[in-house]
Parts: C-alpha cells; structure tokens; sequence
C-alpha cells in the first residue's frame, strides 16, 4: 500500500491547480506524523498572513480567558475608554459579528517615519471614528482584530512585540515564528519565500510582511504578520492538542473548547471565537473534515485545520500569491488536498 506521502504526491502531480511557485504540507493523525512534504522551490520561512489571528491573538485571549472568565462579555469601551461605540463585546470582535467593515487602506495614512508603536497608536484613531453597520451575516474584518490588538496592549501594559515574545517564550519556545520588527529581515532574505509583486512598494515583496497595513504598522500587528516554517505550525497543532487533552497548564480543556466550537449560527457566519469553522459549501477544509473542525486560512496561501473527531490537523504553507494574487489555483487545491488525507486515512483503518 502506498504512504500517505506518495498518495498526495501523485495527486498534486497531475492536478491542474498547482499553478504557483511552491507548497508545503505536513499531516499529523493521532498525535503523530503521517507526512511532511513539499513541492516546487523550496523555501525555509513563509509569511503566514491571517494564522497569526489564531496563532497570536486568539491564542493570547484562550490564555486571558482562563485567568479572566468574563473576558469575552465585556464591552470593549469598558476596556479601551477612547473607543466611541458603547455596545461592542469582546465576543463580536472575535466571531466578526459587531458591524466593522471588512477592512480599510489605513497604510495610505500612517507615516512612515513612526515606530511600530506610535503607528498603532495612529492606527488606533482611525478604529475610534470607524462607523459599525448593522448585518444579519457576520463580515469577516481585520479591524476586529486590530481593537483585539488594543486591548492585549493595554491588559498587559505592553506593545505588541513584546507581548509576542512573551508568548512565544511561553509556548512557542522552540519554534522559530517571528515578526520582522519595523519590516527587517530577521534571517537571510533568501530563507523566505517571495510574495506579491507589489504595485505600492514597487517591487516584489519578500522578507517583509505581504499585508499592507501591518507593513505600515512596521510589521507587528495582531491579524498579519507573523513568519514562520511549517514545523512551526506543527508546534502550534501540537499545542493545542496537549491543551485538548488537558496536559497543558496555562489552559484548560473547556477553554479550547468555548473557542472552537460553533459561536454562531449557520445562516450567520462561520466562526468560532477567532477560529474559523467549515462553511456548508466550498470549505476551505474540504468536505470530509467534521463539522466540528476548526482552523484558519492566510491570504498568502495559508490554512491549518485541526479535526477532533479524527485527532487529525493537516498544515499548508504557500505563496500563491506570487508573482500576483490572481493565482487561483491554490484555492481549488487546498480542500482536495484535506479530502484526499481524509479519504487515504480512512481506507487504513
């Protein structure tokens, strides 16, 4: 019988979407490694994009909200006195169910010469005249998780990057996950991987973070921005596994649970509290993984989905979006590739 690793290898050899520079993935069932593979030019360091939401921020509210039971239901005003809307909870933020747009170009008017604190701070003044919206359906919005950021800032009375390497001491102490503070490589410019030719910047992005407002917040911001190996993310489903099974400290079973389950209803989004759960049709996850699944994806051409039900989470790094983000073919890709784990793990047993 053929592994796992040949089983995939073959499929994306002859599927037509495998249309960008270079992928990465990595499948762990049952606590342990089934396959780590890649295709295409291989590179050491991927800009994650939106998995810093969960590997960062939501992470740091699973974290508060074991010492702060109450956390999810206060009022955000409550926690940042400067912000006008009296009836937004934390709870919105992290379901994107509170009426903030879905984003907003404030790298057009952040100064460039500002540090990465001073720029959140500028950032901050635009979030405090940002209008809410009434929606029956919850808008997925990076301004969410800027006011996210705020409140971590002022709980802990420290600036993200601190918070960061805070947290990543504590749970991520062997990986190698890392923000390049004020857009400065941390390691050699070609261990990473190459995204978007960038009409603002000019030039091909790379060693710097894709996403333009965390690029003009200096690289350090609570929805984008993070770098990191696909051994990291296996770090990161790891952890949250040993959480699961309540052999991790610092947070409880129930925690994890309250995050990941459904928050809302079908009709109205399909989030959890910072994870995003499968949607009824085109799911990032496939159609196989359970509904009680959950996990994030990264512009980029990132995903990690974690399905308890199977004790399986399987992990993709890309760069689909180089040399442009009208490379489709990773979206396509992405759910067969979890389909196709699925289905070979299931003839095993």
């Amino acid at each position: 019988m053929k592994s796992l690793e040949k089983w995939i290898d073959q499929k994306v050899r002859d599927s037509e979407d495998f249309d960008f520079q270079s992928l990465q993935m990595s499948v762990y069932w049952q606590g342990k490694k089934q396959m780590r593979t890649s295709w295409g030019v291989e590179y050491r360091y991927f800009d994650i994009a939106s998995l810093t939401k969960i590997v960062f921020t939501t992470l740091w509210f699973m974290e508060a909200c074991q010492c702060d039971t109450k956390l999810l239901t206060k009022k955000v005003k409550d926690l940042l006195p400067w912000y006008l809307h009296k009836n937004l909870k934390v709870s919105h933020l992290l379901t994107h169910s509170g009426g903030n747009d879905w984003w907003q170009p404030f790298y057009k008017e952040i100064s460039g010469s500002l540090s990465p604190e001073q720029s959140y701070q500028q950032m901050e003044k635009f979030c405090q005249q940002a209008p809410l919206s009434k929606s029956e359906k919850a808008v997925y919005s990076d301004l969410d998780f800027y006011l996210l950021g705020s409140i971590m800032q002022k709980i802990e009375g420290q600036p993200l990057f601190l918070i960061w390497q805070r947290l990543k001491k504590k749970f991520f102490a062997n990986s190698h996950f890392h923000f390049n503070y004020n857009n400065q490589p941390a390691y050699e410019i070609d261990k990473y991987a190459p995204t978007e030719k960038c009409p603002w910047r000019k030039k091909v992005v790379r060693g710097e973070v894709h996403d333009e407002n965390c690029w003009a917040l200096g690289g350090v911001a609570p929805h984008a921005g993070l770098f990191g190996r696909i051994e990291d993310l296996e770090i990161y489903g790891q952890l949250l596994r040993q959480i699961g099974k309540g052999k991790n400290k610092s947070i409880s079973p129930s925690v994890l649970e309250r995050f990941q389950k459904r928050a809302l209803a079908k009709g109205v989004g399909d989030w959890g509290l910072g994870f995003m759960k499968p949607s009824q049709e085109r799911s990032s996850a496939g159609e196989l993984f359970s509904k009680k699944s959950f996990g994030h994806t990264g512009f980029t051409g990132t995903s990690f989905w974690f399905d308890p039900t199977r004790d399986l989470f399987i992990c993709l790094l890309s760069n689909r979006v180089h040399p442009s983000r009208d490379n489709k073919g990773f979206q396509r890709l992405r759910p067969q590739l979890h389909d196709w784990t699925v289905e070979f793990l299931e003839k095993k047993t």
